[in-house]
């Protein structure tokens, strides 16, 4: 049995290195080209330069070995791309392998889970969702870390405790994967809320409030979606958020830097230079102002993010005073 991780971004490249503590892993790339820079480099050198990978972890181009019935899959490309991968592992002959999906994100056109849409192309796949207050390079660095890890499969649960979890990253069990991946999604908008106050020059005082009045918003978006409190208020919904508020290193909060001073929207995101889920769960966020939630301040995230507004500081501190 080995690990193979299909995706070799930051959060790719972190885990091959958190689960090579224990397995040999296979680093899957877009392409040969990369895959041999990384081997040669001995290291991620684009995604997390000036970390070594273990020799345990084999960088190679996606589907380049075989895929055996006892290898679990980890799904660690940006969500948009889950359901041309499922496809992909279909056509490889993939049917009741495990995967573990690492993404962040819905299918922003329907509300689609990760979940629901291996479910649609892989049935008999046995799933689960990996979340929780994870920063990528901190796990690559080795620092210690929970995560949560959700399935509707019990004694898979205990499987992947059993295969993955190591002396750093420990798991927490949870059997609502939607409601996880849901939070995983909408939490980006709130930690860009921190990084635009981040931008503007204010500091803890600011970043305590958005945190809370976001935090109190995000359970209203949650439970109208039917994830519940336990859920919100866990290491995925609420330890996230807080994580990624206040990590420098969250492309969420780099983002909503670069908005405050001064790039326009498709230059902060070239500058973060990956994908920003944040950002995409806006669009969707405003697909539901027809219901006339209460969520003023996620309001006015996606309102600077697409509107183009001018004065950033005033429609912030505006939003805020109101709260």
């Amino acid at each position: 049995m080995k690990i193979i991780i299909l995706g070799a971004g930051n959060w790719g490249t972190a885990l091959a290195i958190c689960f090579s503590e224990r397995k040999n892993v296979r680093l899957w790339t877009i392409n040969k080209e990369e895959a041999d820079k990384i081997n040669k480099a001995g290291m991620n050198e684009t995604f997390l330069p000036g970390i070594n990978l273990p020799a345990s972890i084999t960088a190679e181009e996606k589907y380049a070995s075989p895929i055996e019935e006892d290898d679990i899959i980890i799904l660690a490309v940006p969500s948009r791309k889950i359901e041309n991968v499922a496809l992909e592992l279909k056509e490889k002959g993939v049917k009741n392998n495990i995967l573990v999906n690492v993404s962040k994100g819905v299918k922003h056109s329907s509300l689609k889970t990760i979940h629901e849409i291996i479910r649609e192309v892989l049935p008999e796949a046995r799933f689960a969702n990996l979340s929780g207050p994870t920063i990528a390079r901190e796990i690559a660095e080795g620092l210690p870390a929970k995560a949560i890890i959700a399935s509707s499969d019990v004694s898979l649960l205990f499987y992947l405790q059993e295969h993955l979890q190591n002396s750093l990253l420990k798991f927490e069990f949870s059997r609502d994967v939607d409601g996880i991946e849901l939070c995983a999604s909408l939490k980006g908008l709130i930690a860009i809320a921190v990084g635009l106050a981040d931008g503007l020059g204010y500091k803890t005082n600011i970043f305590g409030l958005i945190m809370t009045y976001g935090l109190r918003e995000f359970n209203i978006v949650m439970n109208f979606l039917g994830v519940s409190t336990d859920t919100v208020y866990g290491i995925a919904g609420m330890g996230d958020l807080i994580t990624t508020c206040l990590s420098e290193n969250s492309r969420n909060r780099s983002f909503g830097r670069y908005l405050a001073q001064g790039m326009s929207r498709d230059e902060a995101l070239a500058e973060v230079g990956m994908v920003v889920e944040g950002v995409s769960m806006a669009k969707t966020i405003q697909k539901l102002a027809k219901f006339n939630l209460s969520i003023p301040l996620i309001s006015c995230i996606t309102e600077i993010i697409f509107d183009d507004i001018d004065d950033i500081r005033a429609k912030l501190t505006s939003t805020l005073d109101k709260l």
